[in-house]
């Protein structure tokens, strides 16, 4: 099955001017390592606080170009100088909890401040700390209740995609770090955050050394926190542009399914079904909204493609019966061809076979 569009985190122009330029070169490591005691970045034990005062008095110079600077140059170099130790292959877990102490310390009031620029910058950095103290932080600038920028909140969560997939921190961190990430996205009313934040959560679900429990009660936190949202939409008034977000994560979900054991494929595709059937009435009530704007028409029709290859991969495996000698799915596919053709009988007779299905066993009862 071939889903009619592709996953990938969408930045703003300034966020990506944000993340570009920070040097990976040997030469940049042993530069910025230099006025750092080799020992303190190879401890395996936690650093005193003379490490970390030496981490601070290394740092100085640089926290105070990102605090003040106004020359674009002394904030790329600033950055670069406070990454690089982190990036360090001699760097130890030790070492980053203990370095990241000291930059939350220096630069947790610049990520929580007005300038935005300068607060991208303090999150990108102390996000290579790859510590629950740094990931802390950067779930509490992605919360709606906690932090009002949306660029803020969309940088904070984009950082969590990535720092997440390498973090240094217990198992037990990523359940109570999904929580929070459910919660903040039913909050969230800008869907490009909310798209980083929904993948925040498949992040922490897929890595590889997480107990198979963990694994499974993070992924009901994500069924949890795309059927609130789903709701949400579907009780807009007209056609929601959380439905991108929505629509872009789907395909990462699909995706992930094909990866699960069959009994939690099983459980997890029941858990889902009812939220498809959500977007989908939000589809039909929506209809001339959606269909008058051309970028929300796309993302709904690609969002009731999402939704029908998915109930269909889930149905097939619940009711197998119901499909022998049915044509290939991909054949059979009726919501995204009616929606691009706006035959809205059409779609809406689908859409109620579907809410059939779902109000039956084994979806119900």
């Amino acid at each position: 099955m071939t889903l009619r569009t592709t996953q990938r985190p969408l930045l703003s122009t300034l966020l990506l001017s944000v993340a570009l330029g920070i040097s990976t070169t040997t030469g940049a490591f042993a530069q910025s390592s230099g006025g750092l005691d080799r020992s303190i970045l190879s401890s395996g034990a936690a650093l005193s606080d003379a490490q970390k005062k030496s981490i601070a008095t290394f740092g100085a110079p640089s926290f105070e170009a990102i605090k003040s600077s106004t020359d674009g140059k002394a904030l790329d170099d600033a950055r670069t100088a406070l990454i690089s130790p982190l990036r360090d292959p001699s760097s130890t877990a030790a070492f980053r909890k203990g370095y990241g102490t000291v930059l939350i310390a220096e630069l947790g009031p610049v990520a929580k401040g007005k300038d935005l620029r300068r607060a991208l910058l303090a999150m990108q950095i102390i996000r290579f700390a790859r510590s629950a103290e740094a990931f802390d932080l950067l779930v509490e600038r992605a919360t709606p209740a906690t932090e009002g920028d949306a660029g803020k909140r969309i940088a904070a969560a984009s950082l969590l995609v990535d720092g997440l997939a390498e973090a240094d921190v217990p198992n037990a961190y990523f359940e109570g770090a999904a929580r929070r990430l459910r919660d903040a996205a039913t909050a969230e009313s800008d869907w490009r955050a909310l798209q980083q934040k929904l993948l925040a959560i498949s992040i922490a679900a897929t890595r590889k050394d997480l107990p198979a429990e963990s694994s499974r009660n993070i992924r009901r936190m994500q069924v949890e926190a795309l059927s609130a949202v789903a709701k949400a939409i579907r009780a807009s008034s007209k056609a929601d542009t959380r439905a991108l977000a929505v629509q872009r994560i789907l395909i990462g979900v699909r995706n992930d399914m094909l990866q699960m054991p069959q009994a939690d494929r099983s459980a997890f595709g029941k858990a889902l079904a009812p939220m498809l059937g959500e977007l989908l009435a939000a589809a039909s009530a929506q209809w001339t909204s959606a269909h008058d704007n051309a970028e929300l028409k796309a993302s709904y029709g690609s969002l009731s493609n999402a939704c029908e290859v998915l109930l269909r991969l889930v149905d097939r495996a619940e009711r197998p019966a119901a499909y022998a000698g049915s044509k290939p799915d991909a054949d059979a596919r009726v919501l995204a061809p009616a929606w691009d053709s706006s035959d809205k009988a059409k779609f809406d007779a689908e859409v109620k076979r579907w809410t059939d299905i779902l109000g039956a066993a084994p979806y119900k009862g």
